[in-house]
């Protein structure tokens, strides 16, 4: 067996190397003999074990036969209010079935919305133009943007409210809303384009009866307009909502007093600006009650994750042809065990790890470069326990910080990119402090932010894959 001597990594090693604390001997040794290899050599070779560089009682061992364990885990819980965008879509997918998003946010009225007065204090009479929706992409999306979807607006019926001690709202949660839309649109979506310098919008038509009752609500000054408690029971919300057919993509746009509104044009009848295009703005201001609706059909899968229905259940990774799932917003987590790491312990009189990597790999075909695209947030990874609870963030002693993922691509043989994450400080702890039945880990994309990600991604785990979940533990052993 050959070793690659790394000089920073064997020196990054040699500070948080832990050994079992009953055995000194063996930590002065490895400790000296990593010191010698990193600090006296100026240029690193290959040696075969048992080189000039280690002892020949001692053993540098690559373990990586683990088997692992997964299963897939659905959060029920996921806080998507107070984001700064909406996202809104809905695509069809192989492995997730028929994803959707939706939409719900609050229509401030800007202040009130008045007309002119003449000089005697008079309502200046005016005339309704037209009334429209206006929204700004903000880059992100997932899915195929080259098919045709659609938008309707809708007028919420129920009054937004926070959920009680959560301090926002869920993926989960629905309001009622009048069926008959506002507005809506049918089109391709730009995500990426520019006009003049900034983002494009979209602009969806809305129904003319409704801006029409607005100027008349106007003429009679009527204080809904310019009482916000009045207007909030008025107008309680609106929701986004994707064409029940579509099969295009998710996309987000941006929120906020100036890039989502309803614009409502009229003008004045009488008066110095007969001929000025005059408009009032109701913005979608940003709100802790504006939030995402997220939802799924996934029993025509052939995996049917609509089988878990508790967070505390996972369905194993056995029963889903071995693979495990994560996807934002929807709420999918991989946990994964490895229930014999222990035996570590047994490989030699002493030892200690070097590094303890745990990699896996997107499944083949499962992703593309332009509708299922991997994941561009890295992967974090918690301890857990029956329950699937996340209790504490794995974190690197190097840095003090969470434990984050690191992609190896491949661009010679694309199947054969993975992701990596150093666990060392994870399988010590087992090592040292002993290994609970139900001890497990959940990889999950970064759970701040995990109710406006998009992301998604099929994991392979079948134990006769060569890209099956790996535990890649650099093992050394004073016989």
């Amino acid at each position: 067996m050959n070793l690659v001597h790394d000089l920073s990594l064997i020196c990054m090693i040699s500070k948080s190397l832990l050994f079992r604390m009953n055995k000194i001997k063996s930590l002065l040794f490895v400790s000296s003999l990593l010191i010698f290899v990193g600090c006296n050599s100026g240029v690193f070779e290959e040696h075969a074990i048992g080189d000039n560089l280690i002892d020949k009682d001692t053993e540098v061992l690559l373990i990586d036969t683990f088997k692992i364990e997964s299963s897939t885990v659905k959060l029920d819980s996921i806080i998507t209010s107070g984001a700064s965008n909406a996202i809104v879509g809905q695509y069809q997918d192989e492995f997730f079935g028929k994803v959707r998003s939706e939409f719900y946010g609050i229509l401030d009225y800007n202040g009130g919305f008045k007309l002119d007065f003449d000089n005697e204090g008079v309502v200046i009479p005016a005339e309704f133009d037209s009334l429209v929706f206006i929204t700004y992409y903000d880059n992100r999306f997932y899915g195929d943007t080259l098919k045709e979807q659609s938008i309707s607006l809708h007028k919420v019926t129920e009054e937004i409210e926070l959920v009680d001690g959560a301090g926002g709202l869920y993926g989960h949660n629905t309001f009622d809303y009048d069926d008959t839309s506002l507005g809506e649109l049918t089109f391709k979506a730009r995500p990426a384009r520019i006009k003049n310098g900034k983002p494009y919008n979209l602009r969806i038509p809305m129904d003319d009866e409704f801006g029409k009752k607005l100027i008349s609500m106007a003429m009679e000054e009527n204080d809904t307009l310019t009482n916000s408690t009045k207007w909030g029971r008025f107008f309680e919300g609106l929701v986004l909502k994707p064409g029940n057919d579509d099969d295009a993509a998710m996309l987000a746009f941006k929120t906020g007093d100036t890039l989502m509104k309803m614009r409502l044009y009229y003008s004045n009848l009488e008066g110095e600006n007969t001929d000025k295009a005059l408009h009032h703005d109701f913005p979608v201001s940003s709100s802790a009650l504006n939030f995402t609706n997220y939802t799924s059909d996934k029993s025509t899968t052939p995996q049917d994750l609509g089988r878990i229905v508790e967070e505390t259940e996972d369905l194993s990774s056995e029963l889903t042809d071995n693979l495990a799932f994560v996807q934002g917003g929807i709420g999918f987590i991989t946990k994964i065990k490895i229930p014999h790491v222990e035996e570590l312990n047994t490989l030699g009189l002493t030892g200690g790890i070097l590094k303890a990597e745990l990699v896996f790999y997107p499944k083949d075909e499962s992703y593309d470069t332009d509708v299922f695209k991997l994941p561009t947030s890295a992967f974090n990874i918690y301890k857990t326990n029956k329950n699937n609870a996340a209790l504490s963030a794995v974190i690197n002693p190097t840095t003090n910080k969470p434990v984050a993922s690191t992609y190896v691509p491949n661009s010679e043989n694309p199947d054969e990119s993975y992701y990596s994450l150093d666990v060392t400080s994870y399988v010590n702890e087992i090592l040292f402090t002993g290994q609970e039945y139900d001890d497990a880990l959940l990889l999950t994309l970064p759970f701040q932010g995990l109710g406006n990600s998009m992301d998604r991604m099929v994991i392979e785990n079948d134990p006769r894959s060569d890209f099956r979940i790996r535990l890649r533990t650099t093992y050394v052993v004073q016989k």
